[in-house]
């Protein structure tokens, strides 16, 4: 590419490459030696201001691993569909500028587009496989705060087995057994502040859950949650051992707005 842009350097066509800004016959490519045969159509997408100059808050960084505050609407990393301007895509250039040079970074996990809070990524081939196997185990001390449809009171567990194909899931008898604990922490006109403490980690897990109880997350529209201005579903913090030092480390994230409870007495709008 860069000998077809000669204004673009390797380097900076690595980067357009590996971000997902280039597409190679209608399909995102980022395999930077992946060939090119007479016929092919390439075509460079130019990034989105927001997305080229985008910085996320970092909640924890070391030598081993950085957290930030991904916000909702944004994907964790590239998706089936191919999607730039993922976090993984903003942490990365955000490092490179820091820096001066490309930062290697591994996603050890990840949040629905619409989720926001907590998202860890590893800085080294060792710490990946550490993070990836505590998640993997279910040693990842996991908290979400959601604003549910309806009045949920007290506190309880969702026992419901999901099944996940092809990019989608259902509660299903046949499906992997998961399990949701959840405690109600506050009230909105309408809707509940609820605190959820997933047990096992399927696919939309909590959102199926909660919309199996009949207080589904508000602005969840795969799952028949009430109009919000988004998904109201936000990863408060981790709770983990370091990969390297073996100490606790938790991770917090601040509520976004909307999501605390409203006090009594106060207007409805």
């Amino acid at each position: 590419m860069a000998a077809v842009c000669p204004d673009l350097s390797r380097g900076a066509a690595r980067r357009l490459i590996a971000a997902g800004w280039v597409l190679l016959n209608g399909a995102r490519c980022r395999v930077a030696g992946r060939l090119v045969r007479g016929g092919d159509r390439v075509r460079l997408e130019e990034p989105a201001d927001d997305v080229a100059a985008a910085a996320l808050p970092i909640l924890f960084e070391d030598e081993s691993l950085v957290a930030v505050d991904k916000p909702a609407g944004m994907p964790s990393a590239p998706t089936r569909e191919g999607a730039a301007g993922t976090a993984l895509d903003v942490l990365r250039e955000q490092l490179r500028r820091r820096h001066g040079r490309s930062v290697p970074l591994w996603l050890v996990h990840r949040l629905d587009a619409g989720t926001s809070g907590v998202l860890v990524f590893a800085r080294t081939r060792s710490a990946a496989a550490k993070l990836s196997d505590l998640f993997r185990r279910r040693r990842v001390s996991k908290v979400y705060a959601a604003v549910v449809s309806g009045e949920m009171a007290g506190s309880g567990r969702i026992d419901l087995p999901i099944e996940a194909r092809s990019g989608r899931a259902k509660i299903a008898p046949a499906g992997r057994p998961a399990a949701t604990v959840w405690e109600v922490v506050g009230r909105q006109p309408g809707r509940t502040v609820v605190e959820l403490r997933p047990l096992t980690g399927r696919m939309h897990q909590l959102r199926l859950h909660l919309s199996a109880v009949g207080h589904p997350v508000c602005g969840d529209r795969s799952y028949g949650g009430p109009t919000a201005p988004r998904l109201m579903l936000h990863a408060r913090s981790l709770e983990l051992s370091h990969p390297k030092r073996g100490a606790a480390l938790r991770i917090d994230s601040p509520l976004p707005p909307g999501f605390a409870p409203v006090p009594p007495g106060a207007p409805k709008r």
